[in-house]
């Protein structure tokens, strides 16, 4: 076995790993939508992220720029969110009660557009598609 190919294998084995992370942590944010849940996704997509630009030369420029595309919509997505909560908690210690409850609302609403994006990705069974994208090709 060459060297590459023991990269090659070390790369699908890690992207294998993230991506099987990824999908977990979004399913149970979207059953569960707290705080920590939401900042596991964020870390989840993160270390995709990453994993796709440390080894995208195992695969195609194109599925790795169309992966890219739709995982900046979700972290965006989980920004609102994340915002929100930091805010909340910043005023729970102000006790400011009127601009908790719009954050609150807000956050409602963020999360149920969460859901949405979640149950929209899981019917099109984008972790099947990602997968079959990134199996290895021979660059």
């Amino acid at each position: 076995m060459s060297g590459r190919a023991k990269i090659q294998d070390y790369a699908a084995e890690q992207m294998n790993h993230l991506l099987t992370s990824l999908v977990f942590q979004m399913h149970r944010a979207a059953k569960l939508p707290g705080p920590d849940e939401i900042h596991d996704v964020r870390v989840a997509i993160r270390r995709f992220s990453q994993g796709l630009e440390l080894f995208a030369d195992f695969y195609p420029h194109r599925t790795v720029k169309k992966i890219e595309r739709r995982l900046k919509r979700m972290i965006k997505l989980t920004n609102h969110i994340r915002d929100r909560d930091i805010g909340l908690e910043y005023l729970a210690r102000l006790r400011k009660n009127l601009l908790r409850r719009r954050l609150v609302r807000e956050r409602l609403e963020y999360q149920r557009e969460f859901a949405r994006a979640v149950a929209r990705w899981t019917s099109r069974d984008f972790s099947a598609k990602w997968r079959e994208g990134l199996s290895l090709h021979n660059v």
